[in-house]
């Protein structure tokens, strides 16, 4: 494409897109970089709108990586996502608080498969509380991941011989 093609294609978008692709420049051809400055100049975008974007739209990635989501798609038949494990936990029994790192599976029948992400979350200590805060998303914590799949995998096998050792008395 020409830097003639670039500027009518950008001509076209709002600042919120030019910022976004400004964002991503180094990624761009010559031709649409240098289209891409000539609009931004044209509309008066400069670099404090430019700078001060690129914090919101950090801070805007930042709070889309710390939330796991919903976590179940249909809950009766253990289809969705669901978290698993509590690694480094802490117990504060004045705030009635605790908080520990988890990790969110892609389960299916209750059973963990796809590891979507590790989340530091924090909840309060009730009985059969389900609200929590995520208060970080972490690295995937493959420690975790395997304890998670070594532990089901058990469970698992125990359930399949205990159908094979009744299936056998009948």
């Amino acid at each position: 494409m020409r830097i003639d093609d670039f500027a009518r294609f950008y001509e076209s978008k709002n600042d919120d897109d030019l910022l976004r692709l400004e964002m991503d420049s180094a990624q761009l051809s010559s031709e649409a970089n240098i289209a891409l400055k000539n609009e931004l100049v044209r509309r008066r975008i400069g670099a404090e709108r430019i700078n001060k974007f690129r914090e919101l739209e950090q801070h805007r990635r930042d709070e889309l990586a710390r939330d796991p989501g919903r976590l179940f798609v249909l809950s009766r038949l253990g289809i969705g996502r669901m978290r698993f494990g509590k690694g480094d936990y802490v117990r504060s029994s004045e705030a009635r608080m605790e908080r520990f790192r988890t990790t969110v599976f892609l389960v299916f029948l209750w059973f963990p498969l796809i590891p979507r992400g590790t989340y530091l979350i924090e909840r309060p200590r009730r009985f059969l509380s389900n609200q929590f805060r995520v208060l970080a998303k972490l690295p995937l914590d493959w420690g975790q991941v395997l304890r998670v799949w070594i532990f089901c995998g058990i469970i698992l096998l125990a359930v399949i011989w205990m159908i094979t050792v009744l299936m056998h008395r009948v």
